[in-house]
């Protein structure tokens, strides 16, 4: 039922109470409930037919009292009377991620461990989340066929918040210190797309801030992979 995608962010979840925004089917909660990783859960989503099939996929799995689907915008579902442990967001873009956490914050009365699965662009995420007293604890990276997805752990530090460099923000601190395969094979793949956007621009001057930023892209990732051939 779950994907291996999904039970790596199971993983990382604590505590005996979880919140899943955009829960897609109630997948997460049901298992992590199964398996005895939580006690309770709370899914969230925005979308009716999501909505509805959560609801059932509760219901026909017994789990009615321990998992309750609510309908609303990201955190927003959040009363005052939550208690929250760990908050899930899973199978979205970065950006979209991002402003879901920073528009809806003020809902929280905790700070909970977040573990974020982002399909593009996590730096955003990473900027949120330790602009409010957050720390980045674990990153992984999974391939899904030609798929790179990024899953990132934060929990909030009370004293001596992290000071994070604009390229640990981009590419994550973890990812920068263990260099896996998977992290340099992604970074490659992306160089090869970013060379192959910047051959194709015909018009210069019309494009000069696109190519500005691509260029500045393409640097950041070439300073990254130098430093495998440097050793």
């Amino acid at each position: 039922m779950l994907s291996e995608r999904l039970k790596i962010v199971a993983d990382f979840i604590t505590g005996p109470n979880l919140v899943d925004i955009g829960s897609d089917h109630a997948y997460l909660p049901i298992y992590a409930v199964q398996n005895k990783i939580v006690n309770q859960a709370l899914c969230g989503e925005v979308v009716q037919g999501p909505f509805e099939a959560s609801q059932k996929n509760v219901e026909n799995y017994g789990l009615s009292e321990q998992i309750e689907v609510r309908f609303g915008n990201g955190l927003e579902i959040l009363k005052s009377s939550d208690t929250v442990d760990t908050i899930t967001i899973c199978g979205m873009g970065g950006p979209l991620i991002a402003d879901i956490i920073d528009s809806g914050f003020n809902h929280l009365t905790s700070k909970p461990r977040f573990v974020i699965q982002a399909n593009t662009y996590p730096k955003k995420i990473r900027e949120v989340l330790v602009k409010r007293g957050y720390e980045i604890t674990d990153e992984v990276q999974y391939k899904d066929g030609h798929h790179f997805y990024d899953i990132i752990v934060f929990d909030y530090v009370k004293e001596d918040p992290a000071d994070y460099s604009d390229l640990e923000l981009r590419f994550g601190p973890i990812n920068l210190k263990n260099r896996t395969t998977l992290f340099i094979d992604d970074l490659n793949r992306e160089k090869k797309h970013v060379e192959g956007i910047l051959s194709g621009i015909k018009d210069v001057e019309k494009n000069e801030q696109q190519i500005l930023k691509l260029k500045n892209n393409l640097k950041q990732i070439s300073e990254v992979l130098a430093l495998d051939e440097d050793k």
